[in-house]
This record gives structure tokens, sequence and C-alpha cells, in this order.
């Protein structure tokens, strides 16, 4: 994913431990995304330090007021509370060593970004500790994120533990060129018109040399399209209108497109958008429902892999 322009890994993408990883929180209520009140931090730890009976919380199920400093590998402080809701601005964010803030992406989801290539520290503030956490989460490791957070107004604290993992640099060697074989799909096949939607593209990627190791193979497994990019289009059969008209270039995409573990793409997609698009007011759209198509762009190795188009109908 991108955050203000600059590529950053995903937790899921298999980060190693000199790359800027994306820690990334979905706050969820009632089924809907929806902003908490307040995040007071975020802290990291090993993950080996929250198993009992040493673990990094307390009775209260808060961060334990008895914690060595030594546990505590990196901080994220609170940040400045922008529009009622807490987080910075995702513009604000720029990759440096005082970048410790929490950035608020969209309704019910923040990141921090934990970047080994820079001395990264934060603010410890909890229990009046006035610690200053220089990151040490620096190894081949399994960690946890811990985010201290109020959900609703009224409510206490609660601390909420996720989990990720930092490997080594992904160097391998093989004696002949890699044969990838990629085979997407779209997900979407009808979508009814006012509907706000994830197109799914799924992506499976095979290695079709015999002679290259299972351990290879099992590495394409994880995510490993980089790059990706969406465009749809509108398909159109009168001929007083273009037969392809883009609703979304490749461009206006780049940024907005996630990536998951098993290298399906999604991207976020309004159709109401479609009554205010450029061509939808010069009258070169055409009727807003009907046929529709995705084409797919993202690299892979040293390929760049462009889809065929895949069809889905707007109802």
């Amino acid at each position: 994913m991108q955050l203000n322009g600059n590529l950053i890994v995903d937790r899921h993408n298999r980060p190693n431990i000199l790359q800027p990883v994306a820690l990334r929180a979905f706050f969820i209520n009632d089924g809907v995304y929806q902003d908490p009140v307040d995040i007071s931090g975020v802290t990291i730890f090993k993950e080996e330090n929250n198993f009992p009976p040493s673990s990094v919380l307390g009775s209260d199920g808060l961060l334990a007021s008895s914690l060595a400093s030594s546990l505590i590998l990196m901080h994220f402080g609170a940040s400045a509370n922008e529009g009622g809701t807490p987080g910075l601005n995702v513009t604000s964010y720029d990759p440096g060593p005082h970048a410790s803030g929490v950035y608020r992406v969209g309704t019910g989801e923040y990141v921090i970004v934990l970047n080994g290539q820079v001395n990264l520290s934060g603010h410890y503030g909890f229990y009046s500790s006035g610690l200053e956490v220089a990151n040490t989460a620096s190894s081949v490791d399994n960690y946890i994120d811990v985010w201290t957070v109020q959900l609703v107004a009224g409510s206490t604290y609660q601390s909420m533990i996720n989990n990720f993992s930092l490997y080594k640099d992904k160097f391998f060697v093989t004696t002949e060129p890699l044969l990838l074989k990629t085979t997407n799909k779209l997900l979407n096949k009808k979508i009814v018109f006012g509907s706000k939607v994830d197109l799914k593209v799924s992506t499976e990627v095979s290695l079709e040399n015999k002679s290259i190791s299972e351990a290879v193979h099992n590495i394409f497994k994880d995510s490993v399209v980089t790059s990706a990019m969406v465009n749809i289009k509108k398909l159109n059969e009168s001929p007083n209108l273009g037969s392809h008209i883009t609703v979304s270039s490749y461009s206006d995409t780049s940024a907005l497109v996630d990536i998951t573990s098993d290298n399906t793409i999604i991207l976020s997609w309004d159709t109401n958008d479609l009554k205010t698009h450029a061509s939808t007011l010069s009258g070169s759209m055409g009727s807003l429902t009907g046929p529709y198509a995705v084409q797919v762009k993202y690299d892979i190795l040293n390929q760049t892999i462009v889809t065929p188009l895949m069809h889905f109908m707007v109802t």
C-alpha cells in the first residue's frame, strides 16, 4: 500500500527487517467500520513477552504499570485529534525518525509505520513514565502490536493485540530462470447500482520449473504481487457511443489498491460516483447500468502483467 505517496509493506506481505511495515488496524462496530473515540498509543513487544506468567498486560487488561522498559521495543504515541476523530491525516506522513504517530486512512482504518530504514523513535508516556523509546523491533522474530483505545464515549480503555512477523531478506539462488504462471479471476460478477463494493481480483501464482525446490514454490504462495493498478471500463453497444469508456484509469487507482496475503487485488468502488463522472455529464457514458469490465496491471518478479478484460454487470 501507499501512505502519502510512500510505498509501505503490509504486515501480511512477509515484510523484512529493513522495510517500512504498515501495521494496520480496522475497527468494526455492528458490521460497519467505525472510528474509535481515542487511540492512546500503540506499543510493540516481542510475542514471547505476552505469554503467562509475564504478560505485558495487567489484571485490568491494559498495559501493566510495572512493565520493564527493556520490553518496550517501540511506541507510537497518541496523535492529534483531527475533525473529531483520532489519528493524523495521511498527508502529514513523512518517513523520518520522528514518524511515530497514528494515521487515519479512512473510517475505522488506522495505520502505524514501523520503519527499519530510519532511526525511528517514539515517546512512551503511559503511567507518567516519560520514556523515549528507540525502535529495537529490528530482528527476525514474531511481534505483537498493542493498541490502547477507547471505542465509544464513556467506555473504559481497552488493549487490543495483533501480531506480525519480520523476516530475513528474501534472497535465494536458482540455476535457471523462474517460469512464473499467473491466473487472475474477478470475483464480482454482478453489482447493484448504488452499491459501494470491493472489486476483488484473485491471483494464482505457480512455478512451472520442475527442478525448483518446494521451498521456493512456497514463497510464491505468499504475497508476491506488487504495484497493482485497476482499470474500469464501461462497455457500450450503441453505435452513437464509444464502445469502451474509461471509468477509472490505472493512474486513478495506483494509490488506492490493496493486496492481501494471498495475492488478491482489492479496489473499493462506489458506483454512485458514476452519476458525476465526466463522461456521464457529457452524455458519452450511456446507461449507468449494463456491462463493465475490469483490467488489472501489476508487477511480479521481473514481469509486468496486464490481465485480459474481466467482465461484470451493474444492474
